[in-house]
């Protein structure tokens, strides 16, 4: 089991803990009693940890890719930095008509793109008149100057207080990075993830599992992609001999960026895993995360054709987070765009179909809890 995170600079050490806690939370649900092993290093491009389940002998290594050093090198540190990202990013999002694409395929996500920035330009334009004014009509000069300032500072903290908030500050940094990459202009990316094959493909060939799992959450999701085929490039047979192979996609957000005219290597390779006869994908998207593209055909809505007879993948299921919560919990819950985007790999208060942590480290494959559709 291979996990590809999101736009996220914590590292190994907060997953490994939240993968913990948050089993422990859904073991009264599931039944499924995980032990949890100490985190370790898997060569220099992962942590890992052991989880086993006692009960039937069910062991599963469980990998962290590490990208988390190059989100902090792209993570801009103050409203300065992050307006330098923002505007070249929602230049080339507006002469791509990203938006209006958007809104045609999945509304909250259009939203979810555009608030961000009205949010952050509007604040600042706020900020800047209130403190012109401020510095016009009061007097003495020696007043009117400290007032500016105070106003342009307060417009700072309202900021990062929204951020903690809406997490609209985040949301811009992810653009900011995603953009940039898909026209390829994050070189060091794309080494880590053909490094990350290598690292993949090795632990396959000297494995004795029965199953192969890939996860990618939020931006991870987009990331799989070329991830999965370098490793087509690798093993040509991968999932067709040796262990079944499944990709996994966990609020997909891929239409955020194959939309874009400059990503045509993504969608030759979001073509060949698409249609790989191997790789058993399955997506789940909850229609209440406005940070993912839900329930839409990422082939399709990028422009890609299927060859006759090809399966339709990814396989969608819904997730439907406002069963997983008490009424009243979820009212609280789904104001928190963020703790909604992050629902995928927690604990939640009520059983449902979907179970991240059965689908990772339970008994049944891929196949036997999603069987694919005739």
């Amino acid at each position: 089991m291979f996990y590809f995170s999101g736009f996220d600079p914590r590292g190994p050490a907060h997953y490994h803990t939240l993968y913990g806690e948050q089993a422990k939370l859904h073991t009264p649900l599931n039944g499924l009693d995980l032990t949890l092993g100490k985190r370790r290093r898997s060569g220099k491009l992962a942590n890992a940890w052991t989880i086993s389940l006692p009960d039937d002998g069910t062991v599963t290594d469980y990998e962290f890719l590490r990208w988390d050093d190059i989100i902090r090198a792209h993570w801009p540190k103050n409203e300065l930095e992050l307006l330098k990202s923002a505007l070249p990013t929602y230049w080339v999002f507006l002469r791509a008509n990203l938006v209006g694409r958007l809104l045609k395929i999945a509304w909250p996500s259009a939203l979810t793109v555009t608030y961000p920035i009205v949010a952050f330009l509007g604040l600042l334009l706020l900020g800047l008149a209130l403190a012109i004014v401020a510095m016009v009509f009061l007097s003495p000069w020696w007043l009117a100057f400290p007032a500016g300032a105070a106003i342009l500072a307060g417009t700072i903290f309202l900021g990062r207080w929204l951020d903690g908030r809406f997490r609209s500050f985040w949301l811009l940094r992810v653009y900011g990075a995603m953009q940039p990459w898909a026209y390829g202009k994050l070189p060091e990316l794309d080494a880590r993830i053909r490094d990350f094959a290598v690292h993949i493909a090795e632990k396959i060939r000297s494995s004795d599992a029965e199953e192969v799992l890939l996860v990618g959450h939020s931006v991870g999701t987009i990331l799989t992609i070329p991830l999965v085929a370098e490793l087509l490039r690798l093993l040509p047979d991968l999932g067709t001999r040796g262990p079944d192979f499944g990709l996994i996609s966990l609020g997909n957000c891929l239409p955020l960026v194959s939309l874009l005219p400059g990503s045509t290597q993504l969608r030759e390779d979001l073509k060949t895993v698409g249609t790989a006869p191997g790789v058993r994908w399955v997506d789940f998207s909850a229609r209440r995360d406005g940070a993912s593209v839900t329930q839409v055909d990422p082939l399709e809505v990028s422009g890609i054709s299927r060859p006759a007879g090809i399966p339709v993948r990814p396989q969608q299921f819904p997730v439907r987070i406002v069963k997983m919560f008490a009424p009243a919990d979820y009212a609280v819950i789904k104001k928190d765009i963020f703790r909604i985007h992050f629902q995928y790999i927690m604990a939640g208060d009520l059983l449902t179909d979907y179970d991240f942590f059965a689908i990772t480290a339970g008994p049944q494959s891929l196949a036997e809890r999603f069987p694919e559709f005739p």
